[in-house]
């Protein structure tokens, strides 16, 4: 988990001190829905999975993005 919240923090330029699994989609500043669709995009990319377009709007949390990552 800790190598994917860096790779999270480099996408949304902030220290990875400040995510955890936990850190929610709309709350923390960075996270708004477009940042939304690149986090899909770039963790896509990085880890080599396909997270389903309509399961995007389920997603609500880094723990959320880290499952599809551990498939």
């Amino acid at each position: 988990m800790q190598g994917f919240l860096v790779f999270v923090a480099g996408v949304m330029q902030v220290d990875p001190s400040e995510l955890s699994g936990e850190t929610r989609f709309k709350e923390f500043k960075k996270w708004d829905s477009l940042m939304h669709m690149r986090l899909v995009m770039e963790i896509e990319e990085e880890y080599d999975v396909e997270i389903p377009i309509e399961k995007v709007p389920t997603i609500k949390t880094l723990n959320d993005f880290y499952k599809y990552t551990q498939a």
